[in-house]
């Protein structure tokens, strides 16, 4: 007598149906992500082009500079993550303010990249695309869609057919979060931390 092998089928369809559920909610979102990618170009472009005007902001990034500079392979790796899920997940699932968090919080961001990018290499757009894109191909969209929705959950719902309740769109804006945005994070995480993963192997 053969006994049944268990079947994965269920949790596989399951998985499925949840992700489905988080495209669908980034489609409802579309134009809330499509906001907040102008708002972070045309915020990161000013501060690209103002750079000088912004040097308040070297106390901001002497901050975060402090806050990683001692730490070493995982360590980093795992604090960055931690760093970005918190605020990440703060501004996607608990702060909207009627979509005023997302969009001060998307140009705060522009600025500061645009900043950064400005005085660590000046006006060079080769080195800056060497430098923002191999962990920004992760970490970008996982901030972009985390303001988006943020955006879509404080005030864009208005403009669905079938917003629902808070209480939905608070679990609806979790299930993107779980699903979609933490594992970019983390891959960036990783990507960001590479040297010193490297170098913690090699030594």
């Amino acid at each position: 007598m053969q006994l049944a092998t268990p079947s994965h089928e269920p949790g596989r369809t399951m998985l499925k149906r949840e992700y489905a559920r988080a495209l669908a909610t980034l489609y409802q979102a579309r134009h809330g992500i499509a906001i907040v990618v102008v708002v972070y170009g045309a915020a990161c472009a000013g501060g690209w082009k103002y750079a000088g005007a912004l040097n308040f902001l070297h106390q901001t990034v002497s901050g975060l500079v402090d806050t990683f500079a001692a730490k070493r392979g995982m360590d980093f790796v795992f604090s960055l993550f931690m760093h970005n899920l918190v605020a990440t997940y703060t501004t996607m699932c608990l702060l909207t303010l009627w979509g005023l968090v997302p969009l001060i919080t998307a140009a705060a961001n522009g600025l500061l990249l645009g900043w950064i990018v400005a005085t660590a290499i000046g006006a060079s757009i080769p080195d800056a695309a060497a430098m923002l894109v191999p962990h920004g191909l992760f970490e970008w969209p996982a901030m972009l869609i985390s303001w988006g929705v943020s955006l879509w959950r404080g005030l864009g719902y208005r403009f669905n057919g079938l917003p629902g309740t808070y209480f939905d769109r608070w679990l609806t804006a979790n299930r993107v979060f779980f699903l979609i945005v933490l594992p970019l994070l983390l891959v960036a995480a990783i990507i960001e931390g590479r040297a010193f993963l490297f170098s913690g192997v090699a030594g």
